[in-house]
């Protein structure tokens, strides 16, 4: 079974992403909000590169900086936080750590291929035109008000990404509001989206899916009412669809198989 889905780049997630690329050319701050599960995280995470970039930042000693680092490292332009629930000023810190980290591979990969001596410069988001914060939701007003400070004194949009209805949430600061220029709901995926998706999450346990055949096109069916297009619940239900082909020595999606891979899942509001 294959272990690395490839990320499919849906309707939504180019929305997504053009939303992204706005909030850069003006350097605007924008809110992104959605339900649970519909890809908010996942998505801002493959645009930022996140993937490769956090292995490249998250070196133990100096002798480890930019052990991994190629070519990509110079193409990193955007930051990927997961707002904790901290104080402000760890906060703070931890997103100045994972800019100063950044700005060190880069350097310390540059002197690589050059053969001059390392030129770390200590500015802050040289080099950084999108900063992504993630779970906005936990964070109070202190550390709101860091974060509108981050974006006043750099030249960086900023991104946040939340539930439904943070933004009725942020409106009541208007010093951090009106420094927000778009808004961006992301959206569940459409019917024929989610159909495209499943033929390729048929593919990762080896199975080919035949919509001609009355048992594939009914365990399509059933995925799709089952999941009503969220993202999430798509992923978690597939694992168990293989856990329960691979239990049962099975070479076939059929109704039951995804009934009973439903009924091993707590599913809550779609």
């Amino acid at each position: 079974m294959n272990n690395t889905p490839t990320f499919i780049e849906t309707k939504e997630y180019k929305r997504f992403a053009e939303f992204c690329d706005a909030c850069i050319k003006y350097q605007y701050m924008g809110v992104c909000y959605g339900l649970p599960g519909v890809g908010k995280t996942l998505s801002s995470r493959y645009y930022a590169n996140w993937d490769y970039l956090e292995k490249q930042i998250s070196y133990g000693g100096s002798e480890s900086i930019g052990v991994h680092a190629d070519e990509k490292i110079f193409d990193c332009h955007t930051l990927f936080y997961t707002a904790p629930a901290v104080s402000a000023s760890k906060m703070t810190n931890a997103i100045g750590l994972m800019d100063s980290k950044l700005n060190m591979v880069k350097s310390v990969y540059r002197s690589k291929i050059t053969g001059e001596e390392e030129q770390f410069t200590a500015n802050s988001f040289e080099g950084i035109n999108l900063l992504i914060i993630d779970e906005i939701d936990r964070l109070k007003l202190q550390s709101l008000e860091q974060l509108r400070d981050i974006y006043d004194q750099s030249n960086i949009a900023m991104i946040f990404i939340g539930m439904p209805g943070i933004e009725k949430r942020l409106s009541r600061y208007p010093q951090l509001y009106s420094r927000i220029g778009f808004a961006h709901e992301f959206d569940r995926l459409s019917k024929d989206e989610t159909h495209h998706l499943l033929a390729y999450k048929w593919k990762e346990p080896g199975l080919d899916i035949q919509l001609e055949d009355f048992a594939d096109y009914e365990a399509l069916a059933s995925i799709i009412k089952i999941t009503n297009g969220n993202f999430r619940l798509i992923q978690r239900l597939f694992t168990q669809i293989e856990r329960i082909l691979e239990i049962n020595q099975l070479t076939s999606i059929t109704t039951e198989v995804v009934e009973a891979a439903r009924d091993s899942l707590v599913i809550g509001v779609k």
